[in-house]
């Protein structure tokens, strides 16, 4: 039974005037009680002015619940661990399960959990619950960073369970997150979007927000930069705030300006990108940034590849070389042409012009069609005989994905004489539809598919408008672009991953999907400026749970602007290289750049880039002994709780194992509210002369009396049981003050204010910042109850509890 357990009575510090609710004496952390006709564990209790939470653990499945007192009057067991005299093999079975069920100060507390447990994917959660405040989850491209980001958010819940969690991630990936949480975790989610928010104002008090109720959000990155609602969530201290494919909210965007904003006011953040650095410096530096206060370390940084999950597959990818047709060369020729004299004679706005003729190169290269298209809707912007671009309503219900026609930005005038563009606009017209049934890269996919036979193959391209043209030209195919609602996107995936075939994707409704389960091939119909998207393209099939080579082709055009496109593309991966090395996935495909660069410009090498300024961010190290040791440590925690019986048995004495009594000894170390921050089995052997026991009742009786008179003494001369009590000490109060340190930056972040300017006769502005000030101070409040909260769990209460005794007899 617990020689050293604590009496929480009063634990939290607080006192708002009511009567002191006492509980009685036997319910103490560790003690086993009856509570509504279930057997369970007393894990904590956190005492209030008229009344007391207890924190239960039904004993059956570990499955968690929260009375109060004395509402609710548990029952505590007359006997704290139940004697129970068993065969030597079941004992030995019962202990070797108890002493597998070790537990650190920052093993992930993860009870319920259908995922496979992959040491890796474990280390980012066990460094949040060693107090790091920031972290960048950047490993390669289908090595299950949502599952990483799921070990971290059940051991968050599971060590607070009133924690506010908040996942911005892209629209069409909201479903899988929850359904993945809800699956792996058993973490049920609220998924936010406009409705959600018109639904809930509606049914909480005014002066009440929305988010204030403890749970996990999941919610798009688009609907929570909105103005409204990213006011609100800075209005509030976030437990933890995840944000995923990071890459896509860095700075100067709304995006990055709102999650920044949200990010501030969290005790921790988690960046999840599987491409962070794709030579942009800027936006590499600003991804670090979030969530950072003045002084703090850069976030740690998660970059593991295939060989860190035990995966030696190759990969292999391919620059295919296409020669184009001689009206695609005219029209090449001629877009050439016009785009140089609008780069010269711009009127008004020339970086809105420019940005208008640098859009119509890009989808030239991608296809005659699309370019066609574009120059047909910029003729119709410039000559008004269309409406002008659709303004989006306030309660969109769902993102727009982005690979449709940007209206908006082709309607900058590029020349200043407006008949001479619309002569211009006309010509190539004419050339873009005269080059539409010699498309050449269209030509090279049909043999190239020919060739594969019936082999899955996924077509990336990059604009929609090209998508819908390879469908009419090529053999019947799913398609997965922005025009599709989040169910039909997930009901392509799930069609593809059972049939196969042939699947026509952009890049805008393919992150995030998992399509390794059939198909090994990528085709890139042309050739993206952003590095990234090459890497995000072709692990949608070289993820986890693929089990062959990978092949990857991107159609380059000969004699066209894309030469160029390659060249900017070695640049920007040769600084990829300067950060995170050579041997990184992205910057793998840097050789081949270089080698396309030659055969298909005829140039030398691609010189180095210009200097820059890296930013340099921490690298968590490879798999270490502590993660495979948490590792086991979760598995054997499947088996669900120890038993909290008192096992005996006895065996005759031999050489190898002398007289005496054998104690299996359950070490813990609690804080004083009882929560349990580790834990060990400890055998000792207490050498002495023992009779046989004649009976089971005489050996419950010998073992209760050498746990009075011995165990003490025995506990005691082990020698290691203080060294590892201040080990764990050292290691939670390094954690604490971890938390404690950004607890203080988020405090002072929060302090700044400045000289308010009243109207002299309007109050609007007088009256905004009485509110903001009140919120700032709210906030303030809530900073020093959880520094007083942290600095109360620094002290650690010594428990042991006996797990068995084994008479051993003479």
């Amino acid at each position: 039974m617990p020689i050293n357990s604590t009496d929480d009575r009063k634990s939290d510090g607080h006192d708002d005037g009511g009567p002191l609710q006492h509980l009685p004496r036997e319910l103490v952390a560790g003690a086993i009680v009856t509570a509504r006709g279930a057997r369970c564990r007393l894990d904590a209790t956190i005492a209030h002015g008229n009344c007391c939470e207890l924190h239960l653990s039904r004993s059956t499945d570990g499955g968690r619940r929260v009375l109060l007192w004395p509402f609710d009057r548990p029952i505590a067991n007359k006997r704290l661990r139940r004697p129970v005299v068993v065969p030597l093999r079941r004992w030995i079975r019962v202990i070797g399960r108890a002493a597998g069920q070790t537990i650190d100060p920052a093993t992930p507390r993860t009870r319920m959990t259908a995922a496979e447990i992959l040491p890796y994917q474990l280390a980012p959660a066990i460094e949040m619950a060693a107090g790091a405040s920031r972290m960048l989850l950047a490993d390669e491209v289908g090595l299950g960073k949502t599952v990483q980001a799921g070990w971290i958010i059940s051991d968050l819940v599971e060590r607070e369970p009133g924690a506010r969690v908040l996942i911005a991630v892209p629209a069409g990936l909201r479903r899988q997150w929850s359904a993945e949480l809800s699956r792996f975790f058993a973490i049920s989610t609220i998924g936010v979007d406009a409705r959600w928010l018109r639904d809930t104002v509606a049914e909480v008090p005014a002066e009440v927000s929305p988010w204030s109720a403890p749970g996990v959000y999941v919610g798009s990155i688009d609907f929570l930069k909105r103005a409204d609602v990213a006011s609100a969530l800075q209005a509030l201290i976030w437990d933890l705030v995840v944000i995923d494919e990071a890459h896509a909210a860095t700075a100067p965007t709304e995006r990055h300006a709102a999650l920044s904003g949200i990010a501030r006011r969290a005790r921790r953040v988690v960046s999840i990108s599987a491409t962070p650095y794709s030579g942009n410096p800027a936006g590499f530096a600003s991804l670090a940034a979030l969530g950072g206060a003045s002084g703090e370390t850069p976030p740690l940084m998660f970059r593991r590849a295939r060989e860190h999950a035990g995966d030696a597959r190759a990969r292999r990818h391919h620059f295919a070389t296409v020669r184009i047709s001689a009206a695609e060369i005219r029209l090449q020729r001629l877009l050439e042409r016009y785009s140089r004299d609008v780069w010269r004679e711009a009127p008004g706005d020339a970086d809105a012009a420019r940005l208008a003729v640098t859009i119509l190169r890009k989808r030239a290269l991608s296809s005659p069609a699309s370019a066609a298209r574009s120059l047909t809707r910029r003729l119709e912007l410039l000559r008004g005989s269309t409406a002008a671009p659709r303004q989006l309503s306030l309660f969109d219900e769902e993102d727009a994905l982005d690979d449709d026609l940007p209206h908006a930005a082709l309607a900058a005038p590029g020349l200043a004489d407006t008949a001479r563009e619309q002569r211009w606009l006309t010509v190539l017209i004419d050339a873009a539809n005269h080059a539409v049934p010699h498309d050449s890269k269209e030509r090279y996919v049909l043999r190239f598919l020919r060739r594969l036979g019936s082999e899955p193959v996924i077509l990336f391209t990059e604009y929609r408008d090209t998508l819908l043209q390879l469908a009419r030209a090529l053999p019947p195919a799913l398609h997965l672009h922005g025009g599709l609602t989040t169910a039909a996107r997930a009901e392509v995936q799930r069609r593809f991953n059972a049939d196969g075939g042939l699947l026509l994707a952009t890049d805008a409704a393919a992150e995030g999907l998992n399509l390794q389960r059939r198909c090994r091939t990528v085709v890139n119909f042309e050739l993206p400026w952003n590095p990234a998207r090459l890497e995000q393209r072709i692990g949608r099939i070289d993820r986890i749970g693929q089990r062959r080579t990978v092949h990857a082709v991107t159609l380059v055009a000969r004699d066209t602007a894309e030469d160029l496109v390659i060249a900017n593309l070695a640049k920007r991966l040769a600084r990829v290289a300067a950060t995170l090395g050579d041997r990184d996935r992205l910057a793998a495909f840097l050789t081949d750049t270089r080698t396309a660069r030659i055969v298909i410009g005829g140039a030398p090498d691609v010189p180095e880039p210009e200097p820059f300024e890296p930013v340099v961010v921490p690298v968590a190290p490879p798999t270490d002994v502590r993660t495979l040791r948490a590792a086991e440590q979760v598995r054997w925690r499947r088996c669900g709780p120890p038993d909290d019986s008192l096992f005996i048995a006895s065996v005759r004495a031999s050489p190898a194992l002398p007289g005496g009594f054998v104690f299996a000894v359950r070490c813990a170390a609690q804080t004083c509210e009882g929560r349990l921050v580790a834990a060990r089995l400890v055998i000792v052997h207490a050498i002495g002369d023992v009779s046989r026991p004649a009976k089971a009742a005489a050996a419950r009786r010998a073992a209760e009396l050498a746990i009075e008179r011995l165990l003490p003494r025995a506990i005691h001369a082990v020698r290691d049981a203080d060294s590892w009590f201040a080990d764990v000490a050292r290691e939670h109060d390094d954690a604490l003050q971890r938390q404690s340190l950004r607890e203080a930056a988020l405090t002072a972040r929060g302090a700044a204010g400045g000289e308010l300017q009243p109207g002299l006769f309007d109050r609007r502005a007088l009256l905004q910042a009485e509110r903001e000030s009140a919120v700032e101070e709210r906030l303030r409040a809530e900073h020093r109850e959880r520094l007083a909260s942290l600095q109360r769990e620094r002290a650690l209460n010594r428990t042991i509890a006996v797990a068995g005794v084994l008479v051993v007899w003479r």
